[in-house]
């Protein structure tokens, strides 16, 4: 059950992506104006379980439940703009990028330390990023960039979720993050709520519906597998997000681009620590999810 929770978790956030960018694409709709739609089911949906359970709503640490809220907020913000100026095979695989930047971080944070191996891995996916983004000394697509930034204010973010289970439970840091996004995510789109088409509002919905799906499949998903296995299935999110993109979308597709996401692909399974598994290969054991978006 467990790998059918991470699968369907893959899917659902790949097809938030897919809705919006066709919102961002077809009409002249912000990507924040997509993602406060997140903040704001997400953040619902938890309000109404806590009461309906009659869970507390205080928070034994709060700190890194609010650093969790500013980078995910910073996160998922700037991954629904980069929709306006990237294509979603693109934006997704700079995105995913984040569990190498949260290597980076794990001895400075959590003073934990890190398989050499990794850091080979995390060098491995920068020349990935290096291939799809395929910068110029002149200019440098905003998208790229909006996702890239989108990488590293998720490890961040993972970062401070890790710290914040420590002493409190997921639904109760999901519902305070959902809360801060919310509010940091609302100046981005306060004069334009009133002008979204009503066309573009079922799509705006089913983004934030499968976005929700997605949180809340992989949290309960992780719970049954361990977290080689889990990141091992999430990486497919590049996989799936791209063949969407192509077949429905018509977006270009070249080596170059096949190159990117096959080495950033085989790198997210290394770093979940599968290979170290598959052929009995010592490891050493984070305490941190690399893949708990």
């Amino acid at each position: 059950m467990g790998i059918v929770l991470v699968i369907l978790s893959a899917i659902s956030f790949s097809l938030s992506a897919v809705f919006g960018k066709i919102v961002t694409s077809n009409w002249d709709v912000a990507g924040s104006i997509v993602s406060i739609g997140r903040f704001s089911l997400t953040g619902i949906i938890m309000l109404i379980f806590m009461i309906m359970a009659k869970k507390s709503f205080k928070a034994k640490n709060f700190k890194p439940i609010f650093m969790r809220g500013i980078f995910s907020a910073l996160a998922i913000i700037s991954y629904f703009v980069s929709f306006e100026y990237t294509t979603i095979t693109k934006a997704n695989m700079l995105h995913m990028l984040y569990p190498g930047f949260i290597i980076l971080l794990t001895p400075m944070v959590l003073k934990e330390k890190v398989d050499r191996s990794k850091y080979i891995y995390m060098a491995l996916m920068l020349f990935a990023a290096y291939i799809i983004v395929n910068p110029t000394f002149d200019s440098i697509n905003l998208g790229d960039s909006l996702a890239f930034f989108s990488a590293i204010a998720s490890s961040f973010s993972v970062m401070a979720l890790t710290l914040a289970r420590k002493k409190d439970d997921t639904y109760l840091v999901i519902f305070y993050v959902m809360l801060i996004g919310f509010f940091i995510n609302l100046p981005f789109v306060y004069n334009d709520l009133s002008s979204v088409p009503m066309d573009a509002i079922p799509l705006i919905l089913l983004a934030s519906i499968f976005g929700t799906l997605g949180q809340i499949t992989m949290t309960l998903g992780y719970k049954m597998v361990d977290s080689s296995t889990g990141a091992l299935i999430s990486s497919n999110r590049i996989v799936i997000t791209t063949i969407i993109g192509v077949v429905f979308l018509s977006e270009p597709m070249n080596f170059r681009i096949i190159t990117a996401i096959t080495i950033t692909t085989l790198c997210l399974i290394g770093i979940s620590g599968y290979f170290q598994k598959r052929f009995g290969l010592r490891k050493r054991e984070l305490k941190t999810d690399v893949m708990g978006e």
